[in-house]
């Protein structure tokens, strides 16, 4: 028995790598965001636009990808992804070097992107086929909490090269701050490519595939006529509008309530504020409300591991329903705005957010035996569709009516359909066995 573990919780560990390197360069785009808007000068709905151009991918290139999957095998996948995903970050240098305008960063993310989206089609259905399905979603749990660690990691790192410094009025815009964690990023994925291209992964070719034995539990109707897949990766898209929104605009949000500048100019910081600027060192506003945000990621990678704890004695769609109605109860408070508080409430939303991603897409995959690879690109694409619209949404909303309640009324809706899927389940499970 225990020959036959270790090579998948090898396999299991080489994987969940891939989970740290894009939730870096996912997490970094939290403090993109608030950066571009203050070295260019833009406003909050085009600075959504650096979460679309890395989301677009997912939605054109899922697919594609899942198809390269089945004819190239996830590991062949894997390396392809990281291929692509390296470029991306090198295309940082001339972006920053050569035109220094908010379209080349783009364009470099949109490369980097198309090769997050090629890993992580492969790599989110592989862990979940990896062992028994029963421990599906705390597997994809655990794997994604590698993915919080770098969230933890990624905006102390941007708030510290971004936000440390502000430019003087009238100098020229210096990117070398920028450029510098994307080209030891590329560095990283090269090695990292290195390691996969001399291992071998179990059950990647051959005709003993995981998860693709012949086991009478698993579903043959296809997938549009399966309602607890369907209706999930309708969910993960609503969900992923909720967070990728939170996310984009946390740092905005936390500034916003918890500095206030009145009619007269006198500017007023909350308490707790003020101390962890002085905790952290931090010399501005933006990199303060920088490091709650990696404390809020602290929080994400608690979750991310504690959930795969407690799914050992709660139904992975009763935790879903539950953290669902917490969460929206904590997005409530958000709206109401309450100066120089609610900014202490919204972090709480990373923990609750945490099991959310991978428990609908565990749960969603379920009893789908060689339909796996194809299912796992729709949530790819839920993903993609959600991520390209959900910022700039997000971002329109609030210049344009300055509220937060109304922007913020975006992952409220998110947060409750996830906590229906989540009721909901058992009977959508029944519904998809009987279907033909």
């Amino acid at each position: 028995m225990k020959s036959a573990r270790n090579p998948l919780l090898f396999a299991f560990l080489m994987v969940a790598s891939l989970f740290f390197i894009w939730g870096f360069c996912h997490s970094m785009l939290d403090v993109l965001n608030k950066h571009f808007q203050n070295i260019l000068h833009i406003s909050r709905a085009q600075s959504g636009l650096v979460e679309t151009s890395v989301f677009v991918p997912y939605l054109l290139l899922a697919f594609p990808a899942a198809l390269m999957n089945r004819r190239i095998g996830y590991q062949r996948s894997i390396l392809v992804g990281l291929a692509i995903l390296a470029t991306g970050a090198f295309l940082f240098i001339p972006a920053g070097l050569v035109f220094k305008t908010f379209w080349a960063f783009l364009a470099a993310l949109f490369v980097l992107s198309t090769g997050l989206a090629c890993i992580e089609t492969a790599a989110n259905p592989y862990v979940t086929v990896l062992g028994p399905k029963e421990g599906a979603a705390g597997r994809l749990s655990v794997a994604q909490a590698f993915n919080s660690c770098a969230y933890i990691i990624a905006p102390a790192i941007g708030s510290y090269l971004l936000f440390r410094h502000q430019a003087e009025a009238g100098a020229p815009v210096d990117f070398y701050n920028l450029i510098l964690p994307y080209v030891v990023l590329g560095c990283v994925v090269l090695v990292i490519f290195g390691a996969f291209s001399f291992i071998k992964l179990p059950g990647i070719d051959g005709d003993n595939k995981i998860g693709e034995v012949n086991d009478a539990s698993i579903f043959k109707a296809p997938l549009s006529r399966l309602p607890h897949f369907k209706w999930g990766v309708f969910t993960q898209f609503l969900y992923i509008i909720s967070q990728i929104g939170i996310m984009a605009f946390a740092v905005n949000y936390i500034v916003q309530n918890a500095v206030i500048v009145d009619s007269t100019g006198t500017t007023s910081t909350a308490p707790i504020f003020a101390w962890y600027a002085s905790f952290t060192h931090a010399l501005t506003p933006d990199e303060t409300a920088g490091y709650v945000v990696t404390f809020a990621m602290v929080l994400y990678a608690i979750g991310r591991f504690s959930g795969a704890l407690i799914v050992r004695v709660i139904k992975p769609n009763l935790l879903l329903a539950i953290y669902g109605i917490i969460n929206s109860i904590v997005v409530l408070l958000a709206m109401a705005d309450i100066k120089m508080v609610s900014w202490m409430i919204l972090p709480f939303s990373f923990l609750f957010m945490s099991i959310m991603y991978p428990f609908i897409f565990a749960i969603s995959v379920r009893n789908l035996g060689p339909q796996t690879k194809i299912a796992a690109s729709f949530h790819v694409m839920a993903v993609g569709a959600a991520g390209s619209i959900s910022a700039v949404l997000m971002g329109w909303l609030w210049d344009h009516y300055h509220s937060v309640m109304i922007s913020f009324a975006l992952p409220l809706v998110g947060f409750i359909a996830t906590m229906i899927y989540g009721l909901a389940y058992p009977w959508l499970l029944e519904k998809s066995g009987r279907a033909a």
